[in-house]
């Protein structure tokens, strides 16, 4: 049936990824699998080329640099586009690291982390399921061996605060508690990551080196 598809109507991929090198690797590998690929690098752009372009499906960057997240653009076309079907493609190992909640992403968006694809195959296979209103199979964000899957919420995002390199006093006053109860939370966080506290590594720079190795580095609110 995909086969068929393909050959009267090509699918319409609509690729939202603001690094030149990786939107060009997976243009062209989607390209080769039969889909009609346009590319943008925001989302923007993103909005605009949707109208005209009238995607199947979008496959969204979560981080796009300045401005509005890939998770921000699946909202705004999860309104006007309702019948494109909409798939987060990321490094982060979930909407956490990103600095987001479930709440900021529509219902039946997929996610995808980009260390899980080892062959085009894969890729396909995770874009025909949301084409196929299957995209509750695509959610590497709820597998349960991805990293940092042992931390808390809260946790998370105190990992990626200190990541930013704030201070603790910055972090009680972002998250509006005391400087004991943040203290508290890093050290629940080294006893988490199994990171000691008395030996040679300073533990606080073990844990932001861990985040920056898994999610890059966070962008600033």
């Amino acid at each position: 049936m995909a086969a068929n598809q393909q050959s009267s109507s090509p699918r319409r991929l609509l690729l939202v990824e603001d690094d030149g090198l990786t939107a060009a690797t997976i243009s062209e590998v989607l390209t080769s699998h039969g889909f009609l690929v346009e590319t943008v690098p925001g989302a923007a752009e993103a909005q605009r080329t949707a109208k005209d372009f009238d995607p199947d499906v979008a496959l969204i960057d979560v981080s796009l640099g300045p401005g509005p997240t890939g998770a921000d653009l699946a909202l705004a076309l999860s309104r006007s586009a309702p019948h494109v079907g909409l798939m987060l493609l990321t490094r982060h190992p979930d909407l956490r690291t990103a600095g987001l909640t479930p709440d900021d992403v529509p219902a039946g968006c997929a996610f995808l982390r980009k260390d899980q694809i080892s062959d085009a195959r894969e890729l396909v296979a995770a874009i025909e399921a949301v084409l196929g209103d299957r995209a509750d199979e695509v959610r590497s964000d709820q597998d349960p061996t991805r990293p940092f899957a042992e931390l808390t919420d809260k946790q998370v995002n105190v990992l990626r605060l200190l990541a930013l390199g704030m201070t603790n006093d910055a972090i009680a006053r972002d998250m509006d508690a005391g400087v004991s109860t943040v203290e508290r939370w890093i050290a629940s966080i080294f006893r988490a990551l199994d990171i000691p506290t008395s030996s040679d590594i300073n533990p606080r720079i073990e844990a932001v080196r861990r985040y920056v190795a898994v999610a890059g580095l966070p962008e600033n609110d």
